[in-house]
């Protein structure tokens, strides 16, 4: 299933739908204001170009806006929907519209066709002269998602210096760039403080902006659930929120979609605060307004196993594994997740959840045999909940081994790996034991009483909670990071 794509937003605001007539005309179009209608550079766009944008664009969002705003994109769908905007490009004089070449370029994105993507955006840059924002900015955001961030950084330094007055996508993509350098200076933080200035001198409402805002404050305060950072950044959520609420007819549909990495943004605050009540609502309104984020769908997740909320936990990791199956976390957290529900299941059902959690701890150790998690979560499984025979234990012991070797000394395991040396040792005494007896199996230990909330869980049996990641058009927030919205028009 396709993920929300972290491109520029479809061009519209600069163009107006004037009639219907497809015969070309250089009769330039004019706005409902009864302005002429001009493109990026300036030229006026005749009345057959406009009119061919705008029923290109139409499609263009009937696409993006099916399936419950997953979108219903395929690769026959963006050859058909480029090829309209390629139409409304070549109805204006010597092709020169870098809109609908810019649009072109994203519909190509939405299918992750990156050649013909980069050709139809570097035309945009082209037949603006070279000074067009948007399309530099998306050319940045792809370099980004490769993980090119170098490159990224040049496209947004390049975007800015050849339209300062406007890229407010591009000030807050290089923000959140230099903020993921994670800045130790004082120095540093002023350079990703200053561009995010920029960006809402430019639009004071542009929520990416804000979102990296609270992102830069969250990651100065560190661990201190008590910092004065921590306090500014869930203020910056605070406020941004009502931005949303009261300017929301007014904002462009690509800066109103990023309300969703806002909340996302503010429940990873709220963790920070120790305040779980809170930062479950700010997840569960992320995935609600924007279903295809997975980093919320993670979020949320993980906090329901903190307190033994096994079934919302469940409900919300196959929610993410449908957005993004490679997810090594989310196949250890659903895994988590069905352990917990077996527990209090009959014991032909529970036996069955147990096989779909080993399925989903396997399916996480295909995806990184290196990681030590699927390791210590399969020695939990196979110590006490198959049975208890000798080879099983056996099995278990040697997984609780594989764990401790690739934890090594990671801070993050330090719990868990005096946790599994404690069971490598009860381990082997128990299989001493039943040797001395003739080889049975150990009891099946006992459910646990009715859970009392755990604050976190082991750190080694869950994923830890996921920013959104952020470009804007480009980069822009995460436990993840998701750029801004495209550049100016």
């Amino acid at each position: 299933m396709k993920t929300r794509g972290l491109s520029g937003a479809l061009v519209l605001l600069t163009l107006s739908a004037c009639g219907s007539r497809q015969t070309t005309t250089t009769t330039p179009a004019v706005a409902a204001n009864g302005q002429t209608v001009t493109t990026a550079a300036g030229t006026a766009v005749n009345e057959t170009a406009n009119t061919r944008f705008n029923s290109a664009a139409a499609t263009m969002r009937q696409h993006d806006e099916a399936n419950g705003n997953r979108g219903d994109w395929t690769p026959e769908t963006c050859n058909v929907v480029a090829g309209l905007f390629e139409q409304a490009a070549n109805a204006q004089q010597n092709a020169n519209f870098p809109e609908a070449w810019f649009n072109r370029g994203l519909v190509y994105d939405r299918c992750g066709m990156t050649e013909p993507a980069t050709t139809a955006l570097n035309r945009a840059l082209t037949a603006a002269n070279g000074n067009y924002c948007r399309a530099k900015v998306q050319l940045g955001v792809m370099a980004y998602r490769r993980r090119d961030v170098a490159g990224a950084r040049q496209a947004f330094e390049q975007a800015i210096q050849q339209d300062a007055t406007h890229c407010v996508e591009g000030y807050t993509n290089l923000a959140m760039v230099l903020r993921e350098a994670n800045p130790t200076t004082p120095q540093e933080w002023g350079a990703v403080v200053r561009n995010i200035r920029s960006a809402l001198a430019l639009d004071d409402r542009y929520l990416p902006a804000r979102t990296q805002l609270a992102l830069s404050y969250l990651q100065q305060a560190g661990d201190d659930p008590n910092s004065r950072m921590i306090f500014l950044a869930g203020l910056v959520c605070a406020q941004a929120a009502q931005v949303a609420q009261s300017a929301n007819a007014d904002l462009a549909p690509d800066v109103r979609s990023f309300t969703a990495d806002l909340y996302n943004t503010w429940g990873i605050i709220d963790i920070r605060r120790n305040e779980i009540i809170k930062a479950l609502e700010h997840f569960r309104r992320a995935y609600t307004l924007n279903p295809n984020m997975f980093e919320a769908w993670v979020n949320y997740g993980t906090i329901n196993l903190s307190f033994r909320g096994y079934q919302d936990a469940k409900e919300a990791f196959e929610h993410a594994i449908a957005l993004k199956d490679d997810s090594y976390d989310a196949h250890i957290g659903l895994g988590v997740a069905l352990r917990g529900l077996a527990l209090t299941q009959p014991d032909a059902e529970r036996a069955q959840t147990l096989a779909r959690a080993q399925q989903e701890y396997e399916r996480a150790r295909t995806l990184d045999a290196n990681r030590p998690d699927a390791y210590y979560n399969l020695g939990v499984l196979n110590m006490n909940y198959m049975g208890g025979a000798i080879p099983v234990l056996r099995t278990a012991r040697e997984l609780l081994q594989q764990f401790v070797q690739r934890a090594g000394s990671t801070a993050r395991f330090v719990t868990s790996v005096g946790n599994a040396t404690r069971h490598i040792r009860n381990i082997e005494q128990t299989i001493t034991a039943l040797e001395a007896v003739g080889g049975g199996a150990a009891p099946a230990p006992a459910p646990p009483a009715a859970a009392a909330p755990a604050a976190t869980p082991d750190p080694a049996a869950a994923p830890a909670p996921a920013p959104t990641p952020a470009p804007a058009a480009a980069p822009a927030p995460a436990a993840g990071q998701t750029p801004a919205p495209g550049a100016s028009q």
